[in-house]
């Protein structure tokens, strides 16, 4: 028996690593101010390393959804490290504690995002790699969640072998 782990191809000049967060309350009626200093602390790290966060996000700013982009030159970094051994990638997106009944981090790989912005707010359509939204009882507040992913990497627009020169 063999494991397979599905491919993830990666071009370092043209992608971002974004985390999505979003507040989902179930409480009604919503209390933004209590308790204070209500928050969501993410961090995504790859292969143990991490490239974005511990970050706090407080509820006072996710009226509406926001994105955070993981360090460029950091990602590039370590998936450079990644390819000259295994070519293995363990990304693990992280809310480490949250002061909140339902706070939502997701994470997705974008191509040619339009700005370099690192925080910003926008729709992100489709389909997340991974997503953490860890549940809480309403008489409990502080929560924390991970989830995890494996995946072999492919760096696209980069040569494999060297080219050789003859007289």
């Amino acid at each position: 028996m063999q494991l397979v782990y599905p491919r993830l191809g990666l071009d370092l000049e043209r992608d971002s690593f974004l985390i999505w967060v979003r507040w989902v309350s179930s409480e009604q009626p919503p209390s933004p101010d209590e308790p204070p200093a209500q928050g969501v602390r993410v961090e995504l790290l790859i292969n143990r390393n991490s490239v974005l966060g511990p970050t706090i996000v407080y509820r006072r700013d996710l009226t509406a959804p926001v994105f955070l982009r993981a360090n460029h030159l950091r990602v590039a970094e370590v998936l450079r490290a990644a390819a000259r051994g295994p070519g293995r990638l363990d990304i693990q997106l992280v809310i480490h504690g949250s002061i909140a009944h339902a706070p939502y981090a997701a994470l997705y790989l974008v191509r040619d995002q339009q700005t370099g912005e690192s925080i910003g707010a926008a729709e992100l359509p489709g389909t997340p790699l991974l997503q953490v939204q860890p549940s809480t009882p309403a008489d409990r507040w502080h929560v924390a969640g991970q989830a995890n992913l494996r995946v072999m990497l492919e760096l696209e627009g980069q040569r494999r072998h060297l080219t050789i020169l003859r007289d």
